[in-house]
């Protein structure tokens, strides 16, 4: 098995009663995603988030506006979602489907759903472990679905890098860059 895939086998996405129980200033929540984040960035494609990210979120009421310029958990967790999944669905499909998990569960629930369901699809497509069916609502299904379609994304990405870092000798990034 690919390093890479060994390292997303293991990923664990902090839950809710794991998020720091103390409010963070902006720079600390970049620093906390990029850590509990990297090894997703299959693709290579750098950072999950920045400063000025995070304010255009606050902007877009993705996430609630701080309180004296730190963040709690209810910023901090929307934050992961958004980051982990913002690459395969545009930020109106993320609002969309916040906006739906919100009105039927509470934050920490929904978000703890989010990352079991995570790790659980992570597994489903890399080692073809059964999933749980879905309980029987839409929010549940919604789930399911966008994590399918992110895990899948990244089972692609890391085929294609690993064959690529076999075949090339780990020279990927730049081939694409000198051949863009």
């Amino acid at each position: 098995m690919a390093e890479i895939e060994e390292k997303l086998l293991a990923f664990h996405c902090p839950r809710w009663e794991e998020l720091p129980d103390v409010e963070l200033y902006v720079d600390q929540v970049v620093g906390y995603i990029e850590r509990h984040l990297a090894v997703l960035d299959v693709s290579g494609e750098g950072h999950f988030i920045t400063a000025s990210m995070i304010n255009n979120y606050v902007k877009m009421k993705l996430i609630p506006a701080p309180v004296k310029k730190r963040y709690g958990l209810r910023q901090l967790s929307r934050l992961i979602v958004i980051c982990s999944l913002k690459r395969d669905f545009t930020i109106g499909e993320l609002h969309a489907m916040i906006d739906i998990e919100l009105a039927k569960f509470e934050n920490r629930v929904i978000y703890n759903v989010f990352c079991d369901e995570m790790e659980r699809t992570i597994r489903h497509v890399f080692l073809g472990e059964a999933l749980p069916q879905p309980g029987p609502s839409v929010e549940e299904s919604i789930v399911r679905a966008v994590m399918t379609a992110f895990a899948n994304k990244l089972y692609a990405h890391s085929v294609i890098r690993a064959h690529t870092e076999k075949e090339y000798g780990g020279a990927l990034t730049q081939r694409a860059v000198n051949n863009s």
